[in-house]
């Protein structure tokens, strides 16, 4: 028998080519999708969506205060929602606490000064750009 924790969130898990990077329960779940920010919990409308690049969010963790968030950043991939089940694939991501601020900046400086030539290679170059931005942006939001 499930306990009621469990029983009256959602179960997040957050997987890589290479690791699951997380598997949890919690109340609600906020996800960077391309197109802006949706909100899922326990009882939503399946769906299949496209992720940007941005941090997932964790609220009410099993285990862990009611309000309490944990952010993870995501490189863009997909969503699969079920009834109860939020479960991301992504090529890479990083829990906030192993983000570095110094880090994502050279590497967004290294992608502004870096050439592109072809229309395949300046729109991949413009996509790790927009990728570099948003790590930036939340790694400036851990202070």
């Amino acid at each position: 028998m499930a306990d009621a924790k469990q029983s009256s969130g959602v179960r997040c898990v957050i997987v890589t080519p290479e690791t699951t990077v997380l598997d949890t329960h919690a109340r609600f779940v906020a996800l960077p999708l391309f197109d802006g920010q949706r909100g899922v919990g326990r009882g939503h409308a399946p769906f299949i969506g496209r992720l940007g690049a941005g941090e997932v969010r964790i609220t009410g963790e099993q285990g862990g205060p009611a309000d309490a968030v944990r952010l993870t950043f995501v490189e863009g991939g997909f969503v699969e929602v079920s009834h109860d089940a939020v479960t991301v694939i992504t090529q890479r991501a990083i829990p906030a606490e192993k983000m570095s601020l110094a880090e994502a900046r050279a590497d967004l400086e290294k992608l502004q000064a870096a050439t592109a030539t072809g229309d395949e290679a300046i729109a991949a170059r413009l996509q790790a750009q927009e990728t570099a931005r948003a790590l930036v942006r939340a790694a400036e939001r851990r202070g």
